[in-house]
């Protein structure tokens, strides 16, 4: 008896690992190879002495040079936290919310692709749109290397689980709040401490573009004291970048604070 029991469980374990490991194998056979990425638009940031800033814009349409990029990045992480794959149809963009869908117009053949913006980029000079080299390919430009297109937003993309499972925003950040109290740290950029509430005022402005930007308010007999900081985040890597972007911005004296 307790021999067939043994073999009982050994077979529903058997089970429940062969359909996890085929609804991982369907998944990956229908051709959704995007996943494990998050939802974001971002803060700004600094490449190459110049200042990016990220965010939401459904009447993008624009006219502009794209390029292609493949091997050099095949396999590593995009933007929002996929898996860069050439022969696969996305693109990089310096500001669109990740990830996008955008349609991409040929304007030489007038071929047009709809695909997935998941990862930032181009930096070089007049390039509006970086394509994975299997878009280049479908367009018609691998060989050239650039050509004139057309970018046009379309829509937010979704973002799904290993097993092809969609996460939606609300799942998202119920996720991310939930990780937030889990972990024990977290980092937050301190701007500076201000007495004069027209000067808070002028910085916030400044800073607009930050997503956790605030201000602490400390009332005391020697006159209100305002309290700037940016954050908190989770990744610390992340916290530094951000506090070269600020600094860049003339606020030399910010200092990182963990909480």
């Amino acid at each position: 008896m307790l021999l067939l029991k043994f073999i009982s469980l050994f077979l529903v374990i058997a089970l429940t690992n062969c359909s996890s490991n085929n609804q991982s194998q369907i998944y990956k056979k229908i051709n959704k190879s995007f996943y494990g990425g998050i939802y974001k638009v971002g803060d700004p940031y600094l490449i190459d002495g110049k200042i990016y800033y990220p965010k939401i814009d459904e009447e993008y349409d624009e006219i502009g040079e794209a390029s292609w990029y493949g091997e050099e990045f095949h396999n590593k992480l995009t933007a929002n936290g996929e898996t860069f794959n050439m022969n696969k149809v996305s693109a990089a963009h310096r500001t669109l919310p990740l990830p996008s869908k955008v349609k991409v117009t040929n304007l030489s053949n007038n071929k047009s692709l709809v695909m997935r913006v998941n990862d930032r980029g181009p930096f070089t000079k007049d390039r509006i749109i970086d394509l994975s080299m299997r878009a280049a390919e479908l367009l018609g430009f691998k060989e050239k290397g650039t050509q004139r297109v057309r970018v046009q937003y379309l829509s937010e993309a979704n973002i799904y689980d290993k097993f092809g499972n969609l996460v939606t925003k609300k799942k998202f950040i119920k996720q991310e709040n939930y990780l937030s109290l889990k972990n024990q740290h977290s980092f937050s950029i301190v701007v500076g401490s201000y007495k004069r509430k027209e000067n808070v005022e002028k910085i916030q402005i400044k800073l607009k573009n930050f997503n956790k930007l605030s201000v602490d308010k400390k009332v005391s007999s020697n006159g209100d004291v305002y309290k700037i900081y940016i954050g908190p985040y989770l990744n610390k890597d992340y916290v530094l970048k951000l506090q070269e972007t600020i600094n860049f911005m003339g606020f030399k004296d910010t200092r990182i604070e963990k909480n």
